[in-house]
This record gives C-alpha cells, structure tokens and sequence, in this order.
C-alpha cells in the first residue's frame, strides 16, 4: 500500500517540474515549480518571474490581437532630443522592471526600453534601408508580424525594401533614444549623430545591417514583456555576416558590428562572446593606424571602454581599460570631437551671415556649453573606468591568491594603483570641486545646464572614491580600513546625500551610476541607520535600475555574513551563493 501511495506522489512532482518552468530558473538552471504567475523560487528570491509563450498558436493569436489595435493606435513619436547625458533618466520609467532579468547588468535609462510599445507592430512596406534617415515619422497602418519572426534569407543589399519584420527593427533603430549604457556618459546630440551614421553604413553594409536587427531586436522584444522570448535569427544573421565579411568588410563597418553585437552579448549574458567580440575590436584598434581613424571609428573604441567596464567585473580581460587605450581619451580637443555633419554646417552658415546665423538659439549656445564643459568629466570618468579593469585583474577570480608570493605581488601592483588613483585625483577637472561643492549656479550658466553638470561630476567623483575602497576590499581584505579609504567612504556619502538634497520629487531616484559606489559604501558601514538609507536610495534606484533591488539584497546578505563571521565577504562568492550566478555593478 506505501509503495502504491508513493507513486501517485513521485509522478505528481515529475510532472510539475518540468521542461516548462519559468526562464528565470532555466537561466538559473534551477527546477521550477511551474506555478504561474510567479513559481515559488521567483517568490522566495523575490525575482522577476519569466514565462516562455506557451504555444506558437497563442503568439499568433496575440499578433492578431496587436495587429488590430495597431490600427487604432499610433506608433509612439521620436523621443524628445536632450542634449546633456542621462537626460532621459531623470524621467520615470514605469515599466523598466518588465526589461531586465536579474542576471543583467546594462542598466542605465528606463525611458530607451520605453521608446516602442508592446503593440507596435506597425511598418511601413514603403520604408526601405534608403528611407530610414527619415524614418522618425511614424509609420502608418501596415502591420508586419513580430520582430522574433526570421527575415527573408533571399534579401540581397540594398534591398528596395525590408521585410515587414526587418522593417520594424529598423525603424526602431532609426528613431532610438540614447542607449542605457551610454545614456549617463554620453550626450544626446552625440547619439543622435552617430545613430544617423550607422543608418548610412546600413544601407551598404549587410553586417552593419544584420548586427542593428540582432541590437534592436533583443531591445524591442524586452520591451513586449516577459512572455517574449529574443529570437536568435537575426543574431545568428549577423554572426555569418561577421564571418562572412571579415576579410574585405570596411574597418568602421566592422567595429559598428562588433559594438552592436558586443553590446547584444552582454544583454543577453553571453559573457564569453562578449569578451571575443571585445577582444576582436581591441584587435582592431591596435592594427589600426591612429591617423587613418574616423570620428565615427573614435567614438566608437570610446564606447567599447564602457562595455568593457561592465564586462571586466563579470569576468573579462578589460584590454580596452589598458592604460595604453587612454590615449583615446586626449587625442581630440572638445570641439573637434564632434562628428561631421554634427554642427558643422550651422557654424559655416553662422560664419557667412546664411540661414544657419538665424537659427541659432540659446539651446544651440547651451548644447555648445555643455559639450565644452562636461568633456573633462567624461574623460575622468573614462579614466576610472580604467581602475575597475586594473582592480578586477587583482582580485581572486582573475589570478592566483593566497600563498605569500602572490600576496606580495598583488600589494605591489595595488600600490601602483593607488599612486595613480592620487595622480588622477590631481589631474581632475578644474571646473569638478566648484561643481560638486554647488558653486555652478545660474549667475554663470543656465539653470539646466548647472544641474545636468552638478549632477554628473558628482557621480564620476563618488565612482573615483568608490575604486578606492574597491582597491582596499580587493588587495588589502583581512586589514583595517586605512585613513584614504575612510575618506572615500566620508567622501560618497556626502556626496550621495547631496544629489539627493537636490532631487526634485520625493520618489526621484539617484543617477543610475550611483549603484556602485552606494554599493561599496554600504559593505563598509557599520551603522544600522546608515545601513538603513543606503539599502533606501538603492530601493529607490528601481525604477531606472532594475537590478537596484536585487543589489540591496546582495548587499544585505554581505552585511549579515560579514556581521557574523566580522570579516569582509567577497561580493561576488555571495551572488553566486545565493543567486547561483553573477551580475556586474557599474
């Protein structure tokens, strides 16, 4: 009678655990309960719980469905041009949570995942590859189907026109906001100019082409919801266009693909691909004759060290984080760095007295202001990108630690860090201490353009204070905080306190670009209030920043392990035995 009993039992579980779990175990690689809408990991863990679609006929149905309100619903404008960085990401982004799993770590704006709604399925059979400059006017009621649909193999470049699906992806492409790993560090205008770059590689290059699908495929499924699954047609496209194109493909082709595609990778935590696509790029850069390099080619490698940074945390070589790479960063002026046809024109007409001069206005003068202005931030903050690749290299997951030799070496190279962390602190921007300290006020610029500066030197000073105590946790762990890291812990805490002093709205949350140092604040508090208020502006991070609330949690399991054991914990030996995987904070 027991053994009869079991059985019904045992063929119960079987039956609930099964292939059709939840993607966020799956990727977990942990069994799932099958208990919709949230399986009890997903519940325990409190994690964004992901279906896959349960069958091909209920997409169809939920295509249909799409189509027919797309009829009566227009495709959402192009999104409104800021010219400072993260310009977007003080907006809210009421459903960034519905983008990002709990493994990702591109977390940047909410407004970007937001630009095409889940019913946008409309395209415009009109709209070729040539078409796309103009392709920030809506498209008007023909529906094509859903971008994880494969596009026509047959299609030969330049095509008259897209398939519908293509279509759509493109003319996403085409109207895009800032990308979220860039929407901090870089400005609007800038995007604007090189996205209407790649739109012209596009309509030559089919590897250019196929990597944009991959890119704004991934991006537009993310933002139909967690019962959308990425198709990996157009990826895949891409890759045998990489490979394909690789001996005659033009140099700034191949480094757009390769950032696209990079980029894709990190998204979609194919960290392993990501790191050969990173490493193919620095190729590349080091093969490359620096005179014979484009803007558009510049722009580029400056973009790939902000890829890098997240990649290196998660594991990767960080050759574009070399000190050697930095020469990128001083190679051009402020003004010479912007792109060709970026202004250029409106300054000739302004010159010779043509329609330019009486087009211009004080946001043109502001967009100017800032560019000048903020560039030595960037590069400051690129330099300390740099640190994180150089920290990360020390630490136990990239190299050998424990015996004497290697502790021996590891201070040595930790000590020539921290040297260079005091030669940058002297090389910072003359206008950085007025700004952080509130001096940068509307008697000297406009009152935008006072806080977009305000705001982002602070954030690039508490990511230099947060590579100090970074050093400190790596190279020095069984030891006492020494006074320099004490002063960069008093250093991020007052600053964060300050942005949030001047945060608008009581539900405003901090730049997403805080997580970090709040994060490397918060293992070294002791104090139980403080503890409280960190772990709160990182909870208030979560409507740009998804992983904001898996990170406060990741930061409380440290607190109560070092607490107990009253030792330093490795951040990422915690992530991995509690959540069985890894996520970079940058």
């Amino acid at each position: 009678m027991a053994v009869v009993a079991s059985r019904p039992a045992t063929a119960s579980r079987r039956s609930i655990r099964s292939r059709e779990g939840c993607s966020t175990c799956k990727r977990r690689k942990v069994k799932c309960d099958e208990q919709r809408p949230r399986c009890s990991h997903c519940e325990r863990l409190n994690l964004e719980c992901k279906w896959r679609p349960q069958s091909s006929a209920h997409h169809r149905r939920q295509a249909s469905t799409a189509q027919n309100l797309s009829q009566h619903s227009p495709v959402p404008p192009s999104p409104a041009t800021d010219g400072s960085p993260g310009g977007s990401a003080t907006q809210q982004a009421h459903a960034v949570d519905e983008v990002f799993d709990y493994a990702s770590f591109m977390w940047d704006s909410g407004d970007f995942w937001q630009q095409v709604s889940p019913l946008l399925t409309t395209a415009n059979p009109a709209l070729g590859v040539a078409a796309l400059p103009g392709a920030a006017t809506a498209s008007q009621g023909v529906s094509g189907p859903r971008p994880d649909e494969a596009p026509d193999q047959s299609m030969q470049m330049p095509p008259p026109q897209l398939p519908a699906g293509e279509d759509r992806l493109m003319d996403f492409f085409a109207r895009s906001d800032n990308p979220p790993v860039l929407a901090e560090v870089e400005t609007q205008n800038k995007w604007l100019a090189m996205r209407q770059a790649v739109v012209d590689m596009a309509r030559v290059s089919p590897v250019v082409r196929s990597a944009i699908l991959a890119f704004s495929n991934v991006l537009v499924v993310r933002c139909e919801g967690p019962w959308a699954a990425v198709s990996q047609v157009y990826y895949d496209n891409a890759i045998r266009e990489l490979a394909a194109a690789a001996a005659g493909c033009p140099r700034e082709h191949l480094v757009a693909a390769l950032f696209f595609l990079a980029y894709v990778d990190i998204l979609e935590s194919r960290i392993d691909a990501a790191h050969s696509h990173l490493n193919r790029a620095y190729s590349v850069y080091e093969l490359a004759d620096r005179g014979s390099l484009g803007h558009v080619e510049k722009q580029f490698f400056l973009w790939f060290r902000i890829l890098d940074g997240r990649a290196v945390s998660a594991g990767g070589d960080g050759p574009f984080l070399s000190k050697e790479t930095e020469l990128m960063l001083t190679e051009a002026s402020p003004a010479s760095q912007s792109l060709e046809g970026e202004g250029a024109s409106t300054g000739a007409n302004a010159d010779e007295g043509g329609p330019g001069s009486d087009d211009l206005g004080d946001g043109d003068l502001d967009a100017v202001l800032f560019q000048v202005l903020y560039q030595p931030g960037i590069v400051f903050y690129q330099k300390v990108q740099s640190f994180m690749g150089r920290i990360s290299k020390i630490d136990p997951w990239h190299r050998s630690r424990g015996t004497v030799e290697d502790e021996t070496e590891v201070m040595n190279v930790a000590a020539e860090i921290a040297a260079d962390l005091r030669s940058l602190h002297d090389q910072r921007p003359p206008l950085m201490d007025y700004a952080v300290a509130g001096r940068l006020t509307e008697r000297h610029v406009s009152a935008h353009l006072a806080f977009a500066i305000t705001r982002s030197f602070r954030t690039y000073l508490s990511n230099y204070y947060a590579s100090k105590v970074h050093l400190h946790r790596v190279a020095y762990k069984t030891l006492p905080l020494t006074r320099e890291a004490l002063d960069a812990l008093a250093s991020i805490r007052r600053l964060a306190r300050r942005l949030v002093a001047d945060l608008a709205a009581p539900d405003d949350a901090l730049p997403v670009n805080m997580l970090w140092p709040l994060l490397m604040l918060g293992v070294e508090e002791q104090d139980p209030e403080e503890k409280a208020w960190i772990r709160a502006q990182i909870l208030r991070m979560e409507k740009v920043a998804s992983n904001a609330r898996i990170t406060a949690q990741v930061l409380e399991e440290v607190q109560a392990r070092q607490d107990a054991a009253r030792a330093r914990m490795d951040i990422r030996s915690v992530m991995i035995a509690v959540f069985n995987s890894v996520f970079a904070i940058v």
